[in-house]
C-alpha cells in the first residue's frame, strides 16, 4: 500500500496485509484468500473440517477453480501463492473445496445480484467432458451449505430457526470470508455505500458472532464504487475489529 498526498489509500493489485496474532488476512483481490486458507490448513490453524462463512456481494462460486494448474500438487507457501495467482476473483471457493481446505459453506450474499441456489447443481451437465472434474469431486464429497440474502436474514435465522452450531456445523473450524463490497447498495451505478451506522452494526455482529479460527478480507475497490468508498469501509473494519494498519505485515 502507498498513500496519496491527501492521505487516501491506493490499493495496488499486489496489496496484501495480515495480522498474524489475530489471524486476519487481507488482500485487494479475493482469490488470495485461497492462499491464506491453504497456509492455515498446513499450519494446523484450521482443523480437519472447516466451514466457510462467505459474506460478499457475489457468490464467487464459478466452478473452474477446480482445474487450475498445480491445485493438487501444492506443498508449501510458495505453491499456495502461485496457485492463488492463477485463480480469479470468482472461482476460488470451488478451488478451496477441491483442495479440501473448506468443507461446508454459508453464503451471505444479496439475491438481487444473483438469486441462484449455489447448492443446486441439477442444471449442471455433469455427464459432459467439461464438468467431469466436478462429477468426480462430488462422487467423493457433497457440496453442502446454506444461502442467506443478507446479514440481517442470517442473524434472524439464528434466533428463529437453526442454532449457530447447526448453521456452522460445529465443531468445524470456521473462517469468516468477508468482501467489503457487501456494504454497498447492490442496485445503482455508481455504487454507493450503505449508511455508516448500518455498516458498523453489521461488522460488529460478524465480529462478535464467533471466535473464528481465521478471517480473510477482500477489499475489492472496483466493486465498492472506487478507492475512496473502499477506504471508508476498510477503516470501519479495522476500527471494529480493533486492528491498526501499522501493526500489519505483508504476506
Amino acid at each position: 500500500m502507498r498513500l496519496k498526498e491527501a492521505g487516501l489509500m491506493v490499493f495496488e493489485h499486489s496489496y496484501r496485509i495480515c495480522f498474524p496474532q489475530e489471524r486476519v488476512y487481507i488482500s485487494r483481490n479475493h482469490q488470495w484468500a485461497f492462499a491464506a486458507w491453504a497456509m492455515g490448513k498446513q499450519s494446523g490453524m484450521l482443523g480437519p473440517q472447516t466451514t466457510l462463512l462467505h459474506v460478499d456481494a457475489h457468490l464467487d462460486d464459478t466452478w473452474d477453480g477446480v482445474v487450475v494448474d498445480g491445485l493438487h500438487e501444492m506443498k508449501r507457501d510458495a505453491d499456495f501463492l502461485e496457485v492463488a495467482g492463477r485463480l480469479e476473483i470468482d472461482n476460488f471457493i470451488w478451488a478451496g473445496f477441491a483442495a479440501r481446505l473448506i468443507d461446508h459453506i454459508v453464503y451471505v450474499c444479496p439475491k438481487d445480484v444473483d438469486d441462484s441456489d449455489p447448492f443446486d447443481l441439477s442444471d449442471w451437465h455433469l455427464e459432459g467432458e467439461q464438468l467431469k472434474p466436478i462429477k468426480e469431486l462430488l462422487a467423493d464429497r457433497e457440496y453442502t451449505g446454506t444461502r442467506f440474502d443478507n446479514v440481517g436474514q442470517f442473524n434472524d435465522n439464528i434466533h428463529s430457526d437453526r442454532s449457530l452450531e447447526q448453521l456452522l456445523v460445529l465443531p468445524n473450524t470456521v473462517i469468516l470470508d468477508l468482501d467489503l463490497d457487501v456494504f454497498t447498495v447492490s442496485q445503482g451505478n455508481p455504487r454507493t455505500l450503505k449508511p455508516e451506522e448500518q455498516i458498523r452494526a453489521e461488522l460488529t455482529f460478524l465480529k462478535n458472532l464467533y471466535p473464528y479460527e481465521m478471517i480473510t478480507v477482500a477489499l475489492s475497490p472496483g466493486f465498492c464504487g472506487g478507492e475512496d468508498n473502499c477506504e471508508r469501509v476498510y477503516r470501519l473494519f479495522l476500527d471494529v475489529f480493533d486492528l491498526k494498519l501499522e501493526d500489519g505485515e505483508t504476506w
